[in-house]
Formats: C-alpha cells, sequence, structure tokens
C-alpha cells in the first residue's frame, strides 16, 4: 500500500472515529480527540498518527458545521490531501494541525454551501 493511500485512511478514519464519539456518543469533542490521538499513538507509526490526531481536530466539529457523515468523509480526506501537500512547507511552523484541520472543515462547508 502507497504511503500516500495511508495518509489518506487515516486521515478519513481519525476524522470519522472522532466525530463518532463527538456527536453520535455525545462525548466532549476534546476528549473525543483525545481518544482518537491516544489510540492512533499505540497502533499507528509515528507519522500516521499524526495525520490522524490532525484529523481528530476536523471531527471536533460541531453538528452544525459538519452536519453529517458524508461532510465527515469530505473534511477527512481532505485533511489528507491538505496534509501531504503542506508537510514540508509548514515544517517546523506551530499551528500546524490546526491549521490544515481549520481550512478542510472551511472547504467542505463551503463545498456543500454550493450544493
Amino acid at each position: 500500500m502507497s504511503k500516500d493511500l495511508k495518509v489518506l485512511i487515516s486521515a478519513l478514519v481519525g476524522t470519522v472515529a472522532t466525530y463518532f464519539l463527538n456527536i453520535t456518543l455525545n462525548l466532549n469533542p476534546m476528549v473525543a480527540s483525545g481518544l482518537v490521538g491516544l489510540v492512533s499513538f499505540f497502533i499507528l507509526p509515528k507519522d500516521l498518527a499524526l495525520v490522524a490526531y490532525t484529523a481528530s481536530f476536523a471531527g471536533m466539529s460541531s453538528s452544525t458545521v459538519l452536519v453529517n457523515y458524508t461532510m465527515a468523509i469530505l473534511a477527512g480526506l481532505l485533511v489528507g490531501i491538505i496534509f501531504m501537500l503542506v508537510q514540508a512547507v509548514f515544517n517546523g511552523y506551530g499551528g500546524k494541525l490546526g491549521t490544515i484541520a481549520a481550512l478542510s472543515v472551511l472547504i467542505t462547508s463551503g463545498i456543500f454551501k454550493l450544493f
């Protein structure tokens, strides 16, 4: 399996798992993100755990922003794509992970408002 596909899958699972814990199970968003980050740390290689943790920030979104799982899936895929595109550019800068997650949620929200 290619590295890019692993990044996309990690981002997708990280976002959807956090969204599920946050929205469906009604867990506090920070707790949901922390759980996903902790589990990823123990079961994934370090680089993929970082992607899943980044994606968990997108999954923390309110149900008024990411209205359904389709939006959460798109946001997760966008986290993976953006992460791959800017990985070398933002290396060493603080706030990179949150910025990637926020940008993916904003793009997802914008796409769904068009339709």
